[in-house]
């Protein structure tokens, strides 16, 4: 077999012959050579990995705190499926303006998601955090709190989807939250 000197002064160009010269350095236990090849190859695998990943969706939706009198509002999130099926999401709400009193409503979720087989539905659990603000004429309130809660959505087309989401947050002796909107992804 020749040695590695032999493969450079030689001055081998074809592509066998490279291969052959990497193939002899592995077989030689250079350690070296094995760290380059062994990392070349992780990177490869999480490059072919990454590329099952990473969609990400914008969604719309119009929400009903079920328990309040502030009831009605609207919201947005970004979302993003950092592992197979699994979807971090940031959403803020606003609940509009009742008697003097507003709400707002920032969250962070993960969402685990299922995608029914012979079906184009996909349901998921999410849980995670939130923090609930009220704003009134005497002043404002927030307390932060834990979500949890499932969804659904629906392919209408390929590039949106129908979605509808129940949330249950932990302040205030807890306030059940429903979510109907559009989710674009991209």
């Amino acid at each position: 077999m020749p040695s590695v000197t032999c493969c450079i002064e030689r001055r081998f160009i074809s592509n066998y012959d490279i291969i052959f010269c990497i193939i002899n350095l592995i077989l030689k236990r250079q350690k070296v050579m094995k760290k380059i090849v062994m990392g070349i190859c992780a990177l490869m695998l999480s490059v072919a990995s990454y590329a099952q990943v990473g969609k990400t969706t914008i969604s719309g939706h119009f929400n009903y705190l079920l328990d309040s009198p502030n009831n009605c509002g609207i919201g947005a999130n970004i979302g993003y499926e950092f592992a197979e099926n699994v979807r971090g999401v940031a959403q803020f709400d606003y609940y509009f303006n009742k008697d003097h009193v507003s709400m707002w409503n920032p969250n962070i979720n993960v969402e685990y998601l299922f995608h029914i087989s012979n079906s184009k539905f996909t349901v998921y659990p999410l849980a995670g955090l939130n923090v609930m603000g009220w704003s009134y004429d005497e002043g404002s309130d927030s307390k932060l709190g834990l979500n949890i809660g499932c969804g659904m959505e629906y392919p209408l087309n390929a590039n949106l989807s129908f979605k509808c989401e129940y949330c249950y947050k932990t302040q205030y002796d807890g306030h059940s939250t429903l979510n109907v909107g559009l989710v674009f992804p991209f």
